[in-house]
């Protein structure tokens, strides 16, 4: 990357040796592509603290130091640090924690590619001895974490000038409310896996000891919600995990439905096993099978897990495999499909691309068993590529799925179409992968071959949907 200039915001309020410690984690950084301004912003500290920081901008004669009369919190100070800096890219540090010394180094590349606004990496907490453990999921052994803090990112100036400057009426969680703005209005964010902020735990935190009510954390999501609602924006907005892109392959559970299909199952599942994605587990819902085809699976594909419930459904047995489901993102199989061998591979690298995107489909084909005569209505234009809306064909995201209210149980066979509206409708961002990667058999007793039950369905499904779109 080319030379640049990075202004670094330090609010400040009543900080004593800790902001000596930000400042010079700032000065200590390897990177040789960039030039650095530091930026404190003195937000009204009382009189005994104004000496130390006098003595630290002679100390470091670069930094340049903005006071405030009034204290306006951490939102009004990081603003006014913003509009006093003259840097390519803003980055921010909190005077009481400090920067990993390659954070630049680690972080400037991602800027190489024109779209990306916002890069960011792991936070990793620091308890100072005298304080006790903290009760958190860490995601290692070194207490790391991926969430929103400002001090791990680093933003290209110009996305301040879109309105997206911090909303200086939030005392807490100002932080929050400004990462829901840069997902709503679609800014383009990757967040890596190496540590770029170390936080330091004291005992003193804004944010300890306080609920989410005294946080805010309601206030802005209600805040998102009406902001999305008065620009009749639908669009779902991805979690902040969904922006890592050094991540591991995640887990992809994969949910197959098993009814009767002892004599069919046997494709489907070599197919399964045939993916050149590995990280999968096998989710087999039994619902309410007679012909001893849990029995056949147990003994064939040991690393299937069997869950058997009396005969509910179809999307029962989805729904319900959704639950045991322990991976973020969710794969179906119907007991009569066949996936292509780079199907999960294919589709999880098109969703990784895109954090925005919450499902991803792929292309079909219809295959004709031997023997098997096609009914009169069978329109052959499906016997080639074409895209699929089927469960078999999807990849999604867990969390969505579950948002959108899983698959609708009052549906013989026709809840897949429905669930691809309840998405649509939810303004969830689709793509496709413009490949065959699955065939959808014809074995003469599809269920969707029901076309009475299916017309039923159907003019209820579009009764619905006018009920929608009049609201």
């Amino acid at each position: 990357m080319n030379s640049c200039k990075i202004s670094v915001i330090i609010p400040t309020h009543n900080n004593g040796i800790e902001l000596r410690r930000a400042i010079m984690s700032i000065i200590a950084q390897d990177s040789k592509h960039c030039t650095i301004e530091i930026i404190i912003v003195n937000d009204a500290s009382d009189r005994e603290f104004l000496a130390q920081l006098d003595q630290l901008i002679l100390d470091f004669p670069g930094c340049k130091l903005l006071n405030t009369t009034k204290q306006c919190g951490p939102a009004g100070a990081r603003n006014l640090g913003i509009l006093a800096a003259t840097g390519d890219f803003i980055s921010f540090l909190d005077a009481d924690d400090e920067w990993p010394n390659n954070k630049l180094s680690i972080l400037l590349p991602y800027f190489i590619s024109s779209d990306v606004e916002v890069a960011g990496g792991k936070v990793k907490y620091i308890v100072q001895d005298d304080q006790p453990a903290i009760n958190m999921n860490f995601e290692d052994e070194q207490k790391r974490l991926t969430h929103v803090h400002l001090g791990a990112l680093l933003v290209k100036k110009s996305i301040f000038e879109n309105r997206l400057l911090f909303d200086e009426s939030l005392i807490f969680s100002e932080d929050i409310d400004w990462w829901y703005r840069l997902r709503e209005n679609g800014i383009k964010i990757v967040i890596c896996e190496a540590t770029t902020l170390n936080y330091h735990v004291h005992g003193s935190n804004m944010s300890v000891n306080k609920d989410l009510n005294q946080l805010n954390v309601l206030k802005v999501l209600h805040q998102s919600i009406q902001r999305r609602k008065n620009l009749q924006l639908k669009q779902h907005l991805p979690q902040i995990k969904d922006f890592r892109i050094d991540q591991k392959d995640p887990l992809i559970s994969i949910i197959v439905p098993l009814y009767n299909g002892k004599n069919l199952i046997k494709k489907t599942l070599d197919s399964v096993v045939s993916q050149t994605y590995t990280n999968w587990e096998l989710i087999i819902v039994d619902d309410g099978s007679t012909d001893g085809g849990a029995e056949f699976i147990m003994a064939n594909y040991p690393m299937a897990k069997i869950f058997e419930q009396k005969n509910a459904g179809v999307a029962n047995a989805r729904n319900n495999g959704v639950k045991y489901a322990e991976g973020e993102i969710l794969a179906f199989l119907d007991q009569d499909d066949e996936w292509e061998p780079t199907k999960l591979k294919d589709q999880w690298a098109f969703l990784k691309k895109d954090p925005y995107c919450t499902f991803v489909t792929c292309n079909q084909a219809f295959v004709c068993e031997d023997g098997v005569s096609l009914p009169p209505t069978f329109d052959y234009k499906y016997m080639e590529e074409h895209r699929s809306f089927i469960p078999s064909g999807i990849l999604i995201r867990k969390y969505i799925l579950i948002h959108v209210n899983l698959f609708d149980e009052t549906l013989k066979v026709s809840s897949d179409m429905d669930l691809i509206r309840k998405l649509r409708n939810a303004g969830c961002k689709e793509g496709n992968v413009e490949k065959l990667l699955l065939k959808k058999w014809f074995h003469g007793s599809n269920e969707s071959q029901n076309t009475s039950l299916m017309l039923k369905e159907m003019l209820g499904m579009l009764h619905k949907q006018i009920k929608v779109n009049g609201s």
